[in-house]
């Protein structure tokens, strides 16, 4: 063997012997995100208080105990047992005074989409995201949003839902005829009487709708969607960060998901 050979054989063996040293991790590699904290007034207070309003996919009643059940009472419930506080629910029957109720702090979350009127005061963290779609009458020859959005087709909406901003965002062609029912039993007997070519709402409100109008039908495509929210106070930095932690976590664990399917709520998904 050459000088040269066997000078390559040592050095290969003594590499191959020889420790290998890397260099220390960068500051920015090791460090780890700092998990949001549970804000310290919902700490010192024990509880969270959360408007829930009146709405089929959030809510499909009550337990035993009274507590609302559904897919938002089970999310709400898994973020204060996260946070270790209670929850103190309070029923959303006027959207207005809800809102005041956020910005006074009477309120900490409104379960609220950032479509509905008067939303976008707050801040918000999405954890749904529900179909809108529309209700035909009988007999009716629509099949497909784009059956209805033509020229002389009336298009119902229930003035400052959600779906009005989504349908104005989406019609093109077709008549909106935005109204104001005072009471749900003058809602449904308009739409008994007739004089409605469509109406606009989301998917699971008009399922449970079409059982109540003979001849109805809710078509199978979306024309839009909306995001049901967690809304906060804008400034409330603390509470929106750990809201956030929370979704994130929670649509990865599947418990959204579940959550949908045992209560069987159609044309709703957890937020992509």
């Amino acid at each position: 063997m050459g000088l040269v050979s066997a000078v390559l054989v040592v050095s290969a063996a003594a590499c191959a012997g020889a420790p290998v040293s890397s260099p220390p991790p960068s500051a920015s590699a090791s460090a780890a995100p700092k998990a949001a904290a549970v804000p310290a007034d919902i700490v010192r207070s024990g509880t969270i208080v959360v408007g829930l309003p009146a709405n089929p996919v959030l809510t499909t009643g009550k337990d035993p105990s009274g507590s609302p059940r559904g897919v938002a009472p089970d999310v709400i419930n898994a973020l204060a047992a996260r946070m270790g506080v209670k929850v103190t629910w309070l029923d959303v029957t006027d959207n207005a005074k809800a809102l005041r109720d956020i910005e006074s702090g009477a309120l900490d979350v409104l379960l609220i989409s950032p479509d509905a009127a008067g939303a976008d005061a707050l801040a918000f963290v999405g954890y749904l995201e529900i179909d809108h779609t529309l209700l035909v009458p009988n007999g009716s020859a629509v099949k497909s949003f784009a059956d209805a959005d033509k020229p002389g087709v009336k298009i119902w909406v229930f003035k400052g839902a959600p779906v009005e901003r989504t349908l104005g965002r989406t019609v093109k062609s077709a008549t909106v005829v935005v109204r104001d029912w005072p009471t749900v039993a003058a809602f449904t007997a308009d739409l008994q009487a007739g004089g409605w070519d469509a109406y606009a709402q989301n998917r699971q409100a008009l399922l449970q709708l079409s059982d109540q109008i003979k001849g109805s039908r809710v078509l199978v495509d979306r024309f839009g969607s909306t995001v049901q929210s967690m809304g906060v106070k804008k400034g409330r930095a603390e509470l929106l960060a750990y809201l956030n932690d929370f979704v994130v976590e929670a649509k990865y664990s599947g418990l959204i998901k579940r959550s949908i399917e045992t209560f069987k709520i159609q044309g709703v998904q957890p937020v992509p």
